[in-house]
């Protein structure tokens, strides 16, 4: 049996959206006392041992730079509060922390966007190479680069790209949480203003405020809290170059597949036995990379995967991809960062809130209906176009 790193025993969150009358620390509190409630057998603020909060523009966009002394005020701890670039990376050092003999760890993540709106594209150029941003590039425009080679490289449809979006709005419509819960069809994403060629308005994930957390344990304990944990098998990061002129491959996240082959190494879980999966999505062409990086499908059929399984599936209350094997993968189970929001700090804590609903069979109209019950899943998280990649496993024991 796969040993466990940590389990996660509770998990909160806030809506996405352009949340106005809400403040960042409000908002964190708010999912930080919905993860405490929702752990069956109770939990207190006092017996967490730390915290582990991702957020990268809070301090832009807010001028919150202590945002680890106001969830103190807030929340009325005492606890050490380490604050981190993203949910994902929050994560990571909060399953080290369990590996390293801490009882009990909140994760946590949050960005309050909106306050600053005009002011993102030029905040988010921190975080690319510097070369490249001189030269004009931002996030969509590193992705639209990515898109077109990839698309010259493998003779992929652009109407494929632009189906991802749709699937994620599908899934979206049964989430109460998302900031968007509207069906979108591939001719009005297509028909969308464009960004950077050949991406267009409605392949891009908004920009969101909001807040997501989950209580993790040792995995010996779990059981003292709640009677269906969720256990992490694998916590993998990877790095790769910031700049995309210097990797080895730009329709490929080398940080993804590492990152990927280290977790299935660790876990002591095959491909085959994942059944959903939350990827970052910002843009299409990362969902299909995913795909491909992660080894599901080969090199340059991702978009294929993309295009036939849609196109077979419309009308379920999912869009599976339909796998070479024939096996079915559901990608983004609430919507994605496309439909359901992206606050960038909170964006990686909410993939882990909502596949550890989707395991324990709680997540309401959006629960994913397969022929098995749902035992594993894999969270996929990037920052800075592709550069860093976090994955985590999760499984459901009996």
């Amino acid at each position: 049996m796969t040993k466990a790193q940590a389990a996660i025993v509770g998990a909160g969150r806030t809506r996405f959206g352009e949340l106005w009358n809400q403040s960042a620390e409000r908002l964190v509190v708010e999912a930080g006392l919905d993860a405490i409630k929702s752990v069956d057998k109770g939990i207190g603020r006092k017996d967490i041992n730390a915290f582990y909060i991702g957020s990268l523009l809070l301090e832009k966009t807010t001028n919150i730079s202590t945002l680890d002394a106001y969830l103190s005020r807030e929340l009325s701890v005492h606890a050490p509060i380490a604050i981190l670039k993203s949910g994902s990376s929050a994560l990571y050092n909060g399953v080290n922390a369990i590996k390293s003999g801490l009882d009990v760890v909140c994760v946590g993540g949050i960005e309050k966007m909106t306050d600053a709106f005009v002011s993102i594209p030029e905040f988010l150029t921190s975080t690319i190479d510097q070369y490249e941003a001189d030269a004009g590039f931002t996030y969509p425009g590193l992705f639209a680069a990515m898109t077109n080679k990839y698309m010259l490289d493998f003779n992929a449809k652009r109407e494929a790209f632009a189906k991802v979006p749709c699937k994620n709005h599908y899934h979206g419509m049964n989430n109460e949480f998302a900031q968007f819960r509207n069906k979108m069809l591939p001719e009005r994403v297509l028909s969308s203003p464009l960004v950077a060629d050949p991406i267009r308005t409605f392949e891009c994930a908004p920009i969101s405020d909001g807040a997501a957390a989950v209580i993790i344990t040792k995995p010996e304990i779990a059981k003292k809290f709640t009677d269906t944990p969720i256990y992490i098998v694998s916590s993998s990061q990877a790095t790769d170059h910031i700049s995309l002129y210097s990797r080895h491959s730009m329709t490929k996240f080398e940080s993804t597949e590492l990152a990927m082959e280290r977790a299935l190494k660790e876990s002591s879980i095959g491909l085959d036995k994942i059944q959903i999966a939350e990827v970052h999505d910002s843009t299409p062409i990362e969902e299909v990379l995913f795909l491909e990086d992660a080894g599901f499908v080969k090199k340059g059929l991702g978009w294929k995967i993309v295009d036939e399984s849609i196109k077979s599936f419309e009308g379920s209350k999912h869009i599976p991809y339909v796998l070479e094997d024939g096996r079915e993968l559901v990608i983004n189970c609430g919507g994605g960062l496309k439909a359901d929001g992206h606050p960038i700090g909170a964006t990686g804590v909410r993939q882990v809130y909502e596949a550890f609903k989707q395991l324990r069979n709680e997540a309401g109209k959006r629960q994913v209906s397969l022929d098995k019950q749902i035992e594993s899943a894999v969270l996929h998280d990037t920052e800075s176009s592709g550069a860093v990649s976090t994955i985590h496993i999760l499984r459901r024991f009996e």
